[in-house]
């Protein structure tokens, strides 16, 4: 049994990394994880980069990265520029291309001191996707029964978002019967790329069309609520490397939810029952507990107020900013007034919801337990702003496993939320991305690379549509 995780560019091999190492870490789970090979510590796992930094150490250092098998670690060395259009580039692409325009695309990178002409690039990228699809093939048959694919990429930069949507599309082509999963990151909204919003409006577009489902994640926010809830623990400033630490811990949570007792959950088959229709496939993951500065931010025998407490804080961190000694005062009722209209004010309201419980002795402490699930039914309702006309909007799931750790009744709680908050971050992509489409800044990049004015029409009317189903459902 396995899935087969695929990452792709900087931003998706650290963190597969950062994931990678959490798990080794933990001692919680001990032989329950089908992200590794039957009967091996090697994951399930192919690291693609167009530039050799982050990838070339885990080649050359087997001793710290003996848990990846080296044939699956693909790296070149020129880089895709940043580029969406870079980093999809075929031959049907070059095609398109005047001679004037093949003679603009051909880059000279200071690392070396030979011209890389588009045809090395077409070609290159030719290569590198044969090889992904290669290795794919000989993980799956590494597994006895395979449940799907995850892909990690960036949406800004030129090989997660270009190359990511190259490969995602060819996956949908070869394995049709295989869920594939898209883990996205949507980038910082200033300071990364002058191209960034191109790159993310292409890409976002991209996937959309072809993976069944969409795991996101928003730089700016996740820095904002880490800032948030460490500033209460510990003195610290939190970077980038805490993001990823935090976006890591949610990953690991997640491909963690299954079943042994019953093999009835995994985590591909909550991600297909969040995902409602071909149009809603956007999905926000919250987990508790978390790491944060190598820590985790709950205690091993924490109460579940304390667990669901700490995964709401992650979903709607603004509404928890006022100190629970004030939230006291106000009392209780006021209190979740408050947090009721300031989803309503904010039009959040959530489609489909998901949430795994699980500890050693889940059904008698929570699910059977009225005080802690009329507590967790008012704080969801509250806070998730379920949509009212389908009653089967929340799900909840208990799965009850034995702590490895004898005395620790580690408890865990992973929540899948599909919702209307997907919206404003597509709206302030796509305006951004028209407004520098409508001056033409940098589109030449795109243009040499053989991209068109239709392209970007499409990839524009793609996302103003995922905006107007989610709306659709809000109003129907």
């Amino acid at each position: 049994m396995g899935t087969l995780l695929l990452n792709l560019g900087q931003c998706g091999n650290q963190l597969a990394l950062q994931m990678f190492n959490l798990i080794d870490k933990s001692s919680m789970h001990e032989g329950n994880m089908f992200l590794r090979r039957r009967e091996s510590n090697i994951y399930h796992t192919i690291l693609v980069d167009t530039e050799p930094k982050i990838l070339k150490p885990i080649v050359e250092d087997r001793k710290l990265y003996s848990h990846i098998d080296v044939k699956n670690v693909l790296y070149y060395q020129y880089g895709r520029g940043n580029n969406w259009g870079l980093g999809y580039l075929n031959f049907k692409q070059k095609s398109k291309l005047s001679k004037s325009n093949q003679q603009q695309a051909i880059s000279v990178f200071k690392s070396s001191t030979n011209e890389v002409s588009i045809q090395q690039y077409c070609q290159e990228n030719e290569q590198i996707v044969e090889q992904i699809i290669n290795q794919a093939r000989k993980e799956i048959e590494k597994t006895d029964y395979f449940l799907s694919i995850s892909t990690i990429m960036s949406l800004a930069g030129g090989t997660g978002s270009g190359l990511g949507s190259r490969v995602i599309q060819e996956f949908s082509d070869i394995f049709q019967e295989v869920h594939q999963n898209v883990i996205a990151i949507f980038p910082n909204k200033t300071g990364e790329t002058p191209l960034q919003h191109y790159n993310t409006l292409l890409s976002s577009a991209h996937i959309q069309q072809y993976a069944d489902s969409i795991i996101y994640f928003e730089n700016d926010r996740i820095y904002q609520m880490l800032s948030q809830i460490g500033s209460k623990q510990i003195d610290k400033s939190v970077d980038l490397s805490n993001v990823n630490e935090y976006i890591g811990s949610c990953l690991m949570n997640l491909f963690w939810i299954n079943d042994n007792y019953t093999n009835a959950r995994y985590y591909q088959d909550l991600l297909s029952e969040c995902c409602i229709t071909e149009g809603h496939k956007f999905i926000e993951v919250v987990s508790a507990p978390f790491t944060l500065f190598a820590h985790s931010n709950l205690g091993p025998l924490c109460t579940w107020e304390e667990l669901i407490k700490s995964s709401l804080e992650q979903y709607a961190f603004e509404k928890f900013e006022d100190d629970s000694d004030q939230q006291q005062q106000i009392g209780e009722a006021v209190t979740k007034s408050l947090q009721i209209q300031s989803v309503q004010k904010k039009g959040e309201t959530t489609l489909n919801l998901q949430s795994v419980f699980r500890s050693e002795n889940v059904f008698k402490t929570l699910q059977d337990s009225d005080s802690h699930m009329k507590f967790l039914e008012r704080k969801i309702n509250s806070v998730f702003n379920p949509i009212q006309w389908n009653p089967d909007a929340v799900q909840l799931h208990f799965i009850n496993e034995k702590s490895s750790v004898k005395g620790h009744d580690q408890k865990m709680n992973v929540t899948l939320i599909n919702s209307t908050k997907i919206i404003p971050i597509l709206k302030n992509v796509s305006k951004i991305a028209y407004q520098k489409y409508r001056s033409g800044a940098y589109l030449h990049w795109y243009w040499k690379y053989g991209l068109e004015n239709q392209d970007f029409d499409n990839a524009f009317e793609s996302l103003q549509k995922i905006q107007d189903d989610y709306n659709y459902m809000v109003e129907y």
